[in-house]
């Protein structure tokens, strides 16, 4: 399989469920807790290891329990660890994610270490014979890690190497201006169908395929959308193609979106076509949200694959 090169955040996740919550300042009682490995970078590499791949993650954690706990649970999913530096200053990134009883999931996060990676600690060597650089939207919210994320950008570019961002709905409005400058840079761009217009600074009204033409003019090759009604969407120049969601029951929609990052990842590497990409993200996605959490919850490509399979059947 192929070389992949990921720089986003690494953290650790406490994920609450909470069925019911409470006003500002009341209290909840969570009826399950569940301690592990995450952040959105990290839940992508690890599903792409499951999926045979070689990937080296470009990131930080701090000099605690938690970054060795993460280092450890990279290390045992496969995902190359020698490009992640430990910070003396500040924690490993932890994050408390809420997930309700319809399975969606509400977080805070302090960035910690991972805000600290900056374009110095980008090491060019963790490129030789990438296949492809992906890049969690996160790592562009501040200064010194979004100057790390544009170096390793800079490096794909002058090497011939396709860059794909994903772009979380949390965070759209405050990373557009940055993400418009980066837009002929890109090999694909993921995001939510409803982020369209907050991502270019147009008018929420604003035409679906208006959306779509102006990013492919700026030079975005291809435009992967998460959903629109019940289908993900891939926009090429002059070509749209799609696939249907997989009808599973949602636990947890933790990591959903990383894992989907991944399918369509694995299926450009591949070299499947639009449709086959869409379906297959879809496939990583849906297996994401059948159980709680994500990091080492993240799919297998078994699992994947089985899905797609009694779905043909």
């Amino acid at each position: 399989m192929a070389v992949i090169v990921l720089l986003g955040d690494i953290n650790i996740d406490l994920v609450l469920d909470i069925p019911d919550y409470p006003a500002e300042g009341g209290e909840a009682i969570a009826t399950a807790q569940t301690v592990a490995i995450g952040g959105s970078a990290t839940n992508t590499a690890i599903a792409l290891a499951r999926a045979g791949h070689e990937c080296r993650l470009l990131g930080r954690v701090g000099q605690d329990a938690w970054g060795s706990q993460a280092l450890s649970q990279l290390q045992a999913a496969g995902v190359a660890t020698h490009w992640i530096g430990r910070d003396a200053t500040e924690p490993t990134q932890l994050n408390v994610v809420a997930v309700g009883a319809t399975g969606e999931r509400t977080m805070f996060a302090y960035r910690g270490a991972n805000a600290q990676l900056s374009a110095e600690m980008i090491d060019e060597t963790a490129f030789a014979d990438a296949a492809l650089l992906h890049l969690s939207g996160y790592a562009l919210l501040q200064p010194r890690q979004a100057g790390a994320a544009l170096r390793a950008i800079d490096i794909a570019v002058r090497n011939a190497i396709p860059v794909t961002l994903d772009i979380p709905s949390g965070v759209v409005s405050a990373l557009g201006e940055k993400v418009r400058s980066l837009l002929s840079k890109l090999d694909t761009i993921l995001l939510a169908d409803s982020d369209l217009a907050r991502l270019l600074n147009r008018p929420e009204h604003t035409d679906h395929n208006s959306l779509i033409a102006a990013l492919l003019d700026a030079g975005v090759k291809r435009v992967a959308i998460k959903g629109r009604g019940t289908v993900s969407l891939l926009h090429q120049i002059d070509i749209e193609e799609s696939a249907p969601w997989f009808p599973v029951d949602v636990v947890d929609t933790v990591g959903a979106g990383d894992a989907f990052a991944a399918g369509h990842i694995h299926g450009r590497i591949a070299g499947l076509g639009g449709a086959d990409c869409c379906r297959l993200a879809n496939a990583f996605g849906a297996v994401a949200v059948t159980r709680k959490g994500a990091g080492q919850a993240m799919p297998t490509w078994d699992e994947v694959t089985g899905l797609m399979a009694g779905a043909r059947r």
